[in-house]
């Protein structure tokens, strides 16, 4: 049974997140953990009244979440999942890595509504991506539910820590009798040929049993060419790996798969990869 964390702030944006995860499980037996997190840092007044309103919102969110709940099950029309939930003082991403210490869940889904403009500052689906060892799936808040038959999986086949990481997506694209898009970006000049290499293979064999489709195209950068694919070509959902290097990747913002996540145009899957590497020279702290 796969363990999947639901967070919810009870917005039109976790709504329709929560929505679609049912409908993208609809078929598989899951534990869903249906988690709000509250503040318990309430601004101003003496250290009693500051109690006494952490104590109030996490009645009301208590009330709220049990009412949600059972608005959450009806969507369960072939009862076949079990459902939970949890209340964690703190901010969405800390309250998801504490679950998800314990829990080790499979998926953590996460609604997001693409406002703003400053991805430093970012969103929790960025928090989310940037801070937990999880994959997660991050909702636009205009997505909907349809038919998952497009996979596009961005690759630049770099070696992976291991292919077990897609077990869960591998079993997703089998499970929808989706197509699989293994999309490259090359730099101008860049031959395709130039991936016909043993981490291509691998790939295809570890997906042998799902449809592939290998696309590669050029552009200036890796978002440029993924938004330029996504405009040209129908898609259901986006899969990027997330590899945390170190602060300075964070710093510097050179995720791509963070940009995504922070104004998602269609459902995107991150799928974590823990990438100890060394920091280049001309990023070494020496004060």
């Amino acid at each position: 049974m796969k363990k999947i964390l639901l967070t919810t702030d009870f917005s039109k944006a976790s709504d329709n997140a929560i929505q679609y995860a049912l409908s993208l499980f609809g078929d598989t037996p899951c534990e869903f953990t249906l988690m709000h997190a509250y503040d318990t840092f309430p601004a101003g007044g003496s250290p009693e009244i500051a109690y006494a309103l952490i104590d109030e919102m996490f009645k009301a969110a208590k009330k709220e979440i049990a009412v949600y709940l059972e608005a959450i099950k009806e969507l369960d029309t072939r009862k076949i999942h079990t459902f939970k939930t949890e209340l964690v003082s703190g901010s969405p991403a800390s309250a998801i890595q504490i679950l998800n210490q314990s829990h080790n869940y499979d998926f953590v889904i996460v609604g997001a509504t693409g406002k703003g403009n400053d991805i430093y500052f970012g969103s929790t689906a960025t928090d989310v991506v940037r801070n937990v060892a999880v994959n997660s799936l991050i909702v636009p808040v205009k997505a909907e539910v349809q038919p998952i038959k497009n996979v596009v999986l961005a690759v630049d086949y770099q070696p992976v820590s291991s292919f077990d990481e897609f077990a869960s997506l591998k079993a997703l694209i089998a499970e929808k009798n989706a197509t699989l898009t293994l999309l490259t970006v090359l730099k101008e000049g860049q031959s395709s040929t130039e991936l016909d290499g043993l981490m291509k293979f691998e790939y295809h064999d570890y997906f042998k049993e799902v449809s592939i489709i290998d696309y590669q195209t050029h552009a200036d950068s890796v978002e440029e060419g993924i938004v330029n694919y996504l405009i040209a070509h129908e898609a259901d959902m986006l899969v990027m790996i997330t590899r945390h290097h170190s602060f300075f990747d964070v710093l510097f913002n050179r995720s791509v798969t963070r940009r995504f996540a922070f104004n998602p145009v269609i459902p995107l899957l991150s799928i974590y990869e823990d990438v100890h590497a060394a920091v280049p020279d001309n990023e070494l702290v020496t004060f």
